[in-house]
């Protein structure tokens, strides 16, 4: 749902409640290839006692649906959230939601072997960037590992270079 969805504007969080160590989360993860943030340590009213289980909200961030993934009612659900967030122009600039400023916006990147990636880059410290995967999941990367060109546009825009990308 993350990879079908994120790109009309579902933000996908994933919940770890089973008490796991960060190790074997971030195991799973990686062997599954999951790009959406995963959170340990939640606690409040529980939706429901199956694993996996899958909450929808809308923009206000009420409820709107809760149950199994495969469930069709939550693929609706999803469906008629993002139209309501597209109606209510969830892009405002005082809105929570608001698409979130870069120091360069999101485009593909490619390291010194030539893998590619496509992320924003959202700030540097030193010469460690951190990357916005598109569906809003963040992670740091030695920017020295990226190609010659890919770190020269780095240099610009934390130089205060131009605008454009």
């Amino acid at each position: 749902m993350d990879k079908k969805y994120a790109k009309k504007g579902m933000v996908m969080i994933g919940a770890e409640v089973q008490g796991s160590d960060s190790g074997s989360i971030k195991k799973i993860l990686d062997e599954h290839k999951v790009e959406f943030p995963v959170v340990s340590g939640v606690r409040g009213p529980s939706l429901s006692r199956g694993i996996p289980h899958t909450a929808v909200f809308d923009v206000g961030g009420k409820l709107v649906h809760h149950g199994h993934p495969s469930d069709p009612a939550t693929e609706k659900a999803i469906k008629a959230a993002l139209k309501e967030a597209k109606a209510d122009d969830a892009g405002a600039a005082d809105d929570i939601f608001a698409k979130p400023t870069h120091l360069v916006e999101e485009r593909q990147w490619k390291n010194a072997e030539g893998k590619t990636l496509t992320a924003a880059l959202v700030s540097l410290e030193g010469n460690t960037g951190t990357f916005r995967f598109p569906n809003g999941r963040i992670f740091k990367y030695d920017i020295g590992k990226l190609s010659d060109e890919d770190q020269a546009l780095i240099k610009e825009k934390a130089a205060g270079g131009d605008d454009e990308d």
